[in-house]
């Protein structure tokens, strides 16, 4: 199957976007004196890492893990200007077909996103997230001045103003600095500097390249051991004097660094492009080091000729890098990071004279997460009622994006931020959304789904997937009882002949018959393939609490009072964990479903938020 990923190109000559871009970064050698920035030229050889100015404290006693709230935030900027009517297609209209003509995208039924609009047909696996509504499309997004220059307007979508002064910083970076997010709480991935989006006074942002080892993370070899060990003694008085004791201070900091996030590097990632940078995102955020600011970036959005081949090829690098990061992301995080897509303009409506467009003015943001509030948000424009530019007039300010995304998502002080009020909109969803593709809000176990890949109790059966439907095995709930009892260990071999060691459910089984939860089935088995049935369930979940009594008969009819889950299934009543099934039935020879079993086990938590 041929690959999607473009291939990383060599440029021969940097485009405008680019040196906008490069002009807008940090850079190593730039005035004002940071210990780890100094790093970058001193340990060059050793891959290190490039931090914003002035980050003086140790950056390992900094990584402080996740609050039970905190919300992650990841920002993709497409730099060159994306061409949003050939990434949302208005198909169904005519004028879109007769200013691009040849350069019109051929879409399918099965790219419909409603209201005449389409997704690119490579962005599939986006399309199968909108699907569950996990992505919010905002449309005409833009501001009032836009004067067409990548200079001016990517220094706006970065700064959160239109108002510049000699030195601006970056609205993330502003949030990161008010919030005090700590040394790890903010991290870019690429191989350029960090953008001004992530500036503001003395805040650090950590750069990592996307390739490559950072110094100190590998000692395999004792020269590289002894060498990284006596670099990192230089912090423990090894140098003299003001710049000996900052420089010192540097080396073990960048040691300390590497060590935290290393791990993040692991097998398995994408080669390149934007897959691999928003893999090795989604395993920054996964290491649980308080990051909650990731950005990274994609380029070569600025198509004047040509356009078609190219852009066909970036959206199709961008769908790759999305489904990357959800897909490496663990679901303890999944439920509470988003991730924004946007560009510094749109494009020109009608096509040039070499099959691209120029610079033009309303362009889309996309919000995708679990938690986002899919569908249409702000306004498409027309097509037809244009500036006298031949643009399209935008309907969003791009700073009520930013006011949403502060004050809903990371429940900051948008104004504060911003320096000016803006309204918001719904893109945000109320909290009930799953980070599975099969678990759509408002099911009488959405919330228990969210609540169990929160706790780590499930990673569902494949990427984006819960199966709700599917039957819980008796191997299964041994697994989800013993995590959700917090993985004890230590417990003898249970020694049923059909549980063989080292597979999933072992570990699980041997603790269920240790804590007396389980006897097996007869003949020294535990059935572990066999599927659970309800009153096996009510069982399982009676015995985890200890064999509580007293409860009193929940009268089902299908419960005989001498069956054994007979007191099971009234103190599961009694308790609230159960309604039955309806007709004041229980069912109790019914296998329990996963959606069920999650329930079940959400309920007997407490049915906690």
């Amino acid at each position: 199957m041929r690959s999607l990923i473009r291939p990383r190109r060599q440029l021969i000559r940097p485009s405008e976007a680019d040196i906008a871009l490069a002009r807008l970064s940090s850079h190593p050698g730039e005035s004002g004196f940071a210990r780890r920035r100094f790093l970058q030229g001193a340990l060059a050889g050793g891959g290190a890492l490039t931090v914003m100015p002035s980050v003086f404290d140790s950056i390992a006693a900094a990584a402080t893990p996740l609050g039970p709230s905190d919300r992650i935030l990841v920002t993709v900027f497409l730099n060159g200007g994306n061409d949003h009517l050939n990434t949302l297609v208005p198909a169904e209209d005519s004028a879109y077909h007769a200013a691009r003509g040849n350069m019109a995208v051929s879409v399918g039924s099965g790219d419909s996103v409603g209201n005449g609009l389409y997704l690119h047909p490579n962005l599939g696996r986006l399309k199968t997230r909108f699907d569950a509504g996990q992505v919010a499309l905002i449309e005409g997004v833009g501001e009032e001045g836009d004067e067409h220059s990548h200079f001016e307007s990517t220094a706006q979508y970065f700064a959160g103003s239109v108002d510049l002064g000699p030195d601006p910083t970056g609205w993330l970076g502003r949030y990161a600095q008010g919030a005090d997010l700590g040394e790890l709480g903010v991290v870019h991935i690429g191989w350029g500097g960090i953008p001004m989006l992530l500036k503001a006074g003395q805040t650090g942002a950590i750069g990592l390249p996307p390739n490559g080892s950072l110094f100190g993370a590998d000692r395999s070899e004792s020269w590289e051991r002894y060498a990284i060990e006596a670099v990192a003694d230089f912090g423990d008085g090894g140098i003299s004097g003001a710049w000996g004791d900052s420089v010192a201070g540097s080396f073990r900091d960048a040691v300390d660094t590497a060590e935290e996030i290393s791990p993040a590097y692991v097998e398995g990632l994408e080669e390149d492009g934007l897959a691999r940078e928003l893999g090795l995102a989604a395993e920054v955020v996964n290491l649980n080091l308080g990051t909650r600011i990731v950005s990274v970036g994609l380029g070569g959005f600025d198509h004047h000729d040509g356009q078609r081949p190219s852009h066909d090829e970036l959206l199709a690098e961008l769908d790759a890098g999305i489904d990357a990061f959800f897909t490496r992301l663990s679901p303890a995080f999944a439920g509470r990071t988003g991730v924004l897509v946007f560009s510094e303009f749109g494009r020109r409506v009608e096509a040039n004279y070499s099959a691209g467009t120029d610079h033009g003015t309303a362009g889309l943001m996309m919000f995708v997460s679990p938690q986002a509030e899919g569908g249409h948000h702000g306004q498409q424009p027309s097509l037809t009622n244009l500036d006298w530019r031949g643009d399209l007039h935008h309907h969003v300010d791009f700073r009520q994006v930013y006011a949403t995304l502060l004050e809903q998502w990371l429940d900051a002080d948008a104004t504060e931020v911003l320096g000016s009020s803006f309204s918001q909109l719904n893109f945000i969803g109320d909290g009930s959304g799953s980070q599975f593709f099969d678990v759509p809000s408002g099911q009488y176990y959405s919330a228990a789904v969210g609540w169990l890949a929160a706790a780590e109790i499930t990673t569902g059966t494949g990427p984006g997937e819960f199966s709700p439907s599917d039957h819980v095995t008796r191997g299964q709930m041994a697994t989800f009882l013993h995590r959700y009892s917090g993985e004890p260990g230590g417990s003898p071999s249970a020694g049923f002949s059909d549980v063989p060691n080292g597979r999933f459910y072992t570990k699980a089984v041997d603790w269920l018959k240790a804590e007396g939860i389980t006897t097996g089935v007869g003949g020294n088995r535990f059935a572990p393939d066999d599927q659970v049935t309800r009153g096996q369930m009510a069982t399982f979940l009676w015995r985890l609490e200890g064999e509580p009594g007293g409860s009193p008969a929940a009268g089902f009819n299908d419960v005989n009072a001498g069956a054994f889950y007979a007191k099971a299934v009234d103190w599961l009543l009694h308790r609230g964990i159960t309604t039955g099934v309806g007709g004041n039935r229980f069912a109790p020879n019914d296998p329990v479903t996963r959606a069920q079993m999650a329930t079940f086990l959400w309920r007997l938590a407490g049915s906690p938020v």
